[in-house]
């Protein structure tokens, strides 16, 4: 019995001691960092003398994120060959905003985007890389970018939308059509506009021109806010005018470029000479790629031969 009473007494605290443990911790898990709201949104690679290459940043967030040392490259920036493109101190980009990159410069840092598609980075300030893209090969009238704004889905876009939404789907670019260069009082030289779309498309901030604004000798005629061509429709733009940025259009051949609100060039066009004043040069059928001389003028209408 005495012994029994001993054996108790020795079990009976490693009993206790045991049962007033504390429980192991249970493992806490981390909080995954949160969403870096830039993001490259968009990129063009077709620049050329007037239009260089850019790429855009779009800030997700609905604050404003100072961009101040944030830097943007190419692979050779990434090798370490030529240095990164860094973005100036003071830079921001508004709630839900855009900032454009001209990366195709005459700096130390400029680089061109490769036509037939290359890789780009964006990294912050500390040097931490915050997004890349490898984009493909482009048209001149198409850029690469999320659909929509910051989203995780990347498309080719046309026609490029530079500093503004990308939108939610494509349109097909509305192109000029017809072209008037043997105008004379009353009927004076015109460029006719065509939208080859099942819905309006909006025109604000298009600008046309010939080759003094392309030269920057003059300026480029911007259509109204609020100007619009309706679906399938015509848009005619009087050019010989007497206000500053009006130009006349040679008979004996001339050029003309039309470019997006975005400051892309969505369509240039060399223009031969008329042979007589009741010829136009235009596209058959309309907004197709068959440019002829028409003995027929269609202002405003269907092209006819």
């Amino acid at each position: 019995m005495k012994k029994l009473f001993l054996a108790l007494l020795f079990v009976l605290p490693l009993v206790f001691t045991s049962c007033s443990r504390d429980e192991p911790a249970l493992p806490v898990t981390p909080v995954p960092p949160a969403a870096e709201p830039v993001k490259i949104n968009e990129v063009y690679s077709r620049g050329d003398t007037a239009q260089a290459d850019w790429i855009e940043l779009y800030n997700s967030s609905t604050s404003s994120v100072d961009i101040s040392g944030y830097k943007i490259y190419d692979s050779g920036g990434q090798s370490g060959s030529k240095v990164k493109k860094a973005i100036p101190a003071g830079t921001t980009i508004a709630a839900k905003g855009y900032f454009v990159i001209t990366v195709d410069d005459t700096t130390a840092t400029g680089f061109g985007l490769s036509s037939s598609g290359e890789k780009v980075w964006l990294e912050k300030a500390g040097g931490t890389i915050i997004d890349s893209v490898d984009f493909p090969a482009l048209g001149v009238d198409s850029s690469y970018g999320r659909r929509g704004d910051g989203a995780a889905n990347w498309e080719i876009i046309f026609p490029a939308t530079k500093g503004v939404t990308n939108g939610a789907a494509n349109t097909v670019p509305v192109v000029m059509n017809e072209i008037f260069s043997r105008g004379a009082d009353p009927n004076f030289d015109f460029v006719e506009i065509y939208n080859p779309n099942a819905m309006a498309v909006d025109l604000s901030g298009y600008k046309i021109y010939d080759g003094g604004g392309n030269a920057g000798t003059k300026p480029k005629f911007e259509l109204p806010a609020g100007t619009s061509i309706p679906a399938n429709g015509y848009y005619v733009i009087v050019v010989d005018v007497a206000d500053p940025w009006g130009f006349g259009l040679g008979s004996g051949g001339d050029e003309v470029w039309f470019e997006n609100a975005g400051g892309i060039v969505i369509d240039h066009q060399v223009v031969p000479a008329m042979p007589v004043a009741t010829t136009s040069y235009c596209r058959i059928p309309d907004g197709s790629a068959n440019w002829v001389i028409s003995n027929t003028i269609t202002k405003g209408a269907s092209n006819q031969p």
